[in-house]
């Protein structure tokens, strides 16, 4: 049930009847602040702004129209012009009865899309490290709730598999003469051959006349090449595997791939008038985007020497995206400093008419994970965490905690549940943060089994697996499916919670925030932990009462798990 959605709509209609225009936005806003108050509608104000009407009196009108209804148990309206409604019993009942009946809860949107998420996109040659964090698990998140509304989702590992480090890797192996020690020490060779690129000038130059060879497909170079992704794939997809995201080897898309449109790209756009020849190099002049001297920028497509650059490519991807992948929405996740160069990718492929002006491109850029002194996030010898590192460290000190908490778990179910919690700690603290922000990482904090944390509300959800084994074993029964009840304001409030799922789901659709899903699960968790410290569920002595809980008790277990799994976190039994 979209609960906001229903109120919007209901006010709307009363709105348009006494004179409101069509573009009238009623505002719906969950209240936090007064219990006896379920949603706000602020929208009035801006309203009778506009018709010249006063606010109070303009609001009344509507509330007393709502007041008809018996969806509403009370509607009342505060200075200036805030209208606050509580739902009734019956309305409350008649929707959280008809959810719990579902085997599966689906939600289905009806303006289904070909949704592309371009999101973790690591360099070859290079481990994964605590940077591709929120990328990879943010870009997650968002395909697993596209998937969950229906929308045909494709994703899009775009790896930085090719350009000027491989010219670097390969003149470096060819002054060594060290091909053979590629597969185990591909990192290591790409920081020396880096540091040597920054010194020599020498060894500058013949790494740009290898990125030239290598884009015109000399075999030597392929070799090496391929020798290098294969391996940095391999060890890339076994952390996806553990962090539990849904990346495949075919979901790789990398730079390499659109080879082979670079040169056509590049000689259409000189051919439209866009591009032109400049001392040998391609480049495109335009006056939307300005250096830091304020002057209009020039952006290069291709090399003097032949070569072409991410901008080309990033052409040619987004071209391909749309016309042979059919994409209507495509959102990537890369970190902040990536802005304009999107801009310029977008623009330049609207001028030439590669994608339509009503193709939804979004940047959901995010912020930087910081330690407790407010600078970057690394080890204390001052260098990058690897991934890797980050999670064996998580599920070591998950484990720990297990063993301290719950000796009634045997060396399997502690190293089972230890990997569950530790990983799912890791990337709920991650999304639990506003993508925007930076955080500060927090090793107490996350694995907390208090507060806004994955292992508090996994500990919720094993309460339940509690209560309902416990029933099973006294009962025989598989599933529970009776009539809910409310017999106290703890059922009501946790009743009207499970009924906001399906606008915390559309709301993270429109806006790209999974820190949203968290929120509610964590007020899910506490609404279920206050139920059940002041309910009688198993020792109830009215059947009906007892029947009632534990259909609802099932119920939020049902929408924990949903929500955590779309935040990509599994749950666990016991813990």
């Amino acid at each position: 049930m979209y609960v906001q959605k229903f109120l919007n709509n209901k006010i709307y209609k009363i709105g348009i009847k006494i004179g409101a225009p069509k573009k009238f936005d009623p505002i719906i806003k969950i209240n936090h602040k007064k219990k006896n108050i379920d949603y706000q509608c602020n929208g009035i104000i801006k309203l009778s702004n506009m018709l010249h009407e006063k606010k109070y009196q303009f609001a009344k009108k509507i509330a007393d129209s709502l007041k008809l209804s018996p969806d509403f148990q009370c509607v009342s309206v505060s200075q200036p012009g805030f209208i606050n409604i509580q739902f009734s019993q019956l309305w409350l009942l008649k929707h959280i009865n008809s959810l719990s009946q579902k085997k599966n809860i689906r939600i289905k949107t009806k303006n289904k899309k070909i949704v592309i998420i371009d999101y973790s996109s690591p360099n070859i040659a290079k481990e994964l490290h605590i940077g591709h964090l929120r990328s990879t698990i943010l870009g997650d998140a968002t395909v697993r709730i596209m998937k969950f509304l229906g929308h045909q989702v494709i994703k899009q590992n775009h790896i930085g598999d090719w350009g000027t480090q491989f010219g670097m890797l390969i003149a470096y192996l060819y002054d060594q003469k060290k091909e053979k020690n590629l597969l185990n020490k591909s990192e290591k060779i790409y920081q020396k051959a880096y540091k040597k690129y920054i010194i020599n000038k020498e060894f500058a130059k013949k790494t740009k006349k290898y990125v030239v060879k290598l884009q015109n497909h000399n075999k030597k170079c392929l070799y090496i090449w391929r020798k290098i992704v294969q391996k940095t794939i391999e060890k890339n997809q076994k952390i996806y595997e553990k962090l539990n995201v849904k990346l495949k080897k075919k979901d790789i898309y990398g730079e390499s791939f659109y080879n082979f449109m670079l040169p056509d790209i590049v000689k259409d756009l000189q051919n439209k008038g866009i591009a032109t020849l400049y001392k040998g190099a391609v480049i495109i002049y335009t006056d939307k985007f300005k250096n830091r001297n304020g002057k209009n920028m020039g952006i290069i497509i291709k090399k003097k020497n032949g070569a072409f650059l991410y901008t080309t490519t990033d052409i040619a991807c987004l071209k391909y995206r749309y016309e042979t992948l059919k994409a209507n929405q495509i959102i990537y996740y890369t970190d902040i400093r990536q802005k304009q160069h999107l801009l310029q990718v977008w623009y330049i492929a609207k001028k030439a008419g590669y994608i339509p002006e009503n193709l939804i491109l979004e940047h959901h850029s995010f912020g930087m994970i910081l330690s407790k002194n407010k600078k970057p996030f690394k080890t204390r010898d001052g260098n990058v965490i690897k991934l890797k590192d980050l999670l064996d460290e998580g599920i070591s000190r998950a484990k720990k905690i297990l063993q301290e908490k719950n000796s009634k778990l045997n060396k399997k179910e502690i190293k089972e549940t230890a990997k569950i919690i530790g990983i799912g700690a890791i990337k709920y603290f991650d999304l639990s943060k506003n993508r925007n922000h930076d955080y500060i990482f927090d090793w107490n904090q996350m694995l907390s089994f208090t507060g806004n944390t994955a292992p508090y509300i996994q500990y919720a959800y094993t309460r339940i697996q509690s209560i309902l084994k416990k029933f099973y074993n006294d009962h025989q029964k598989k599933n529970i499916h009776h009539t809910i009840h409310i017999y106290t304001k703890f059922e009501r409030q946790l009743i009207l919670k499970i009924l906001q799922f399906e606008e915390v789901v559309y709301s993270i659709e429109k806006k790209g925030t999974p820190h949203l899903m968290c929120n509610y699960l964590y007020e899910l968790s506490e609404n279920f932990s206050h139920f059940y410290e002041n309910c009688s569920i198993l020792l109830s002595n009215d059947q009906k009462t007892k029947y009632s809980r534990l259909t609802l008790v099932q119920l939020t277990a049902k929408i924990i798990k949903i929500g955590l799994n779309i935040l990509g976190i599994d749950t666990v039994n016991k813990m």
